[in-house]
């Protein structure tokens, strides 16, 4: 199979490639970047990230699974509408193309808390992709739950989640930090199961279903 990746040099994205990359399930991955990933693999293709022509992006081989780990910090940002173009509309542009070019499954890197009808904005704009995205209606569609990320991004400092890291990493499974390698093998190991309709994956789910791959390898 072939899959694609958008958000390849965050930290969750960057985990899905070296995790399509170790599996021989998988023979081509395509990325958009607007930097190189540094990710030395045969199989990975970087192209051009552009999202505003993500509706005439043709790619470069046939693509059969999708992963998004695509955001950004309000911060980072500047702004909540600056953050929703990258949150939102962005993944959501390239999602409409990869359902026009027939991908089986996608699978998005959400949130602990995701409701388009959060009063929370970082919560609500979780949820609105996902809802975007459920509503294309792809034959699979997984979304996982994560409570905070745990891992280094690099050229990256984050210090709110930094400290929320350590704070929850011993918290019960519900809440505690997830870190980004489990989040990546949990959304590559659902993908190739390509359960049909909308999964919602919590992040105790995470846990188990990364445990399991950690065994079968």
């Amino acid at each position: 199979m072939n899959a694609f990746v958008l958000g390849a040099t965050g930290l969750v994205g960057r985990n899905i490639v070296q995790e399509l990359d170790r599996s021989s399930d998988y023979k081509h991955i395509v990325a958009p970047v607007r930097r190189p990933t540094g990710i030395a693999s045969d199989k990975l293709i970087e192209v051009p990230f552009d999202a505003e022509q993500a509706s005439e992006w043709d790619t470069p081989v046939t693509l059969d699974h999708a992963f998004i780990a695509f955001g950004t910090t309000v911060k980072k940002a500047g702004g909540h509408n600056a953050q929703w173009e990258v949150d939102v509309r962005y993944p959501r542009l390239y999602a409409q193309r990869l359902k026009d070019l027939g991908v089986r499954h996608i699978s998005v890197c959400s949130s602990i808390g995701a409701d388009f009808e959060s009063s929370n904005a970082y919560s609500r704009m979780k949820g609105q992709l996902e809802e975007d995205i459920r509503l294309m209606r792809f034959p699979s569609f997984a979304t996982l739950r994560p409570s905070v990320l745990g891992g280094e991004r690099e050229n990256d400092e984050r210090p709110a989640e930094a400290w929320a890291q350590r704070i929850m990493s011993r918290l019960p499974k519900r809440w505690r930090t997830v870190p980004a390698r489990r989040v990546a093998q949990s959304m590559v190991a659902t993908a190739r199961e390509e359960p049909m309709g909308m999964t919602i994956i919590s992040s105790k789910k995470i846990w188990a279903l990364s445990d399991v791959a950690e065994m079968n390898r």
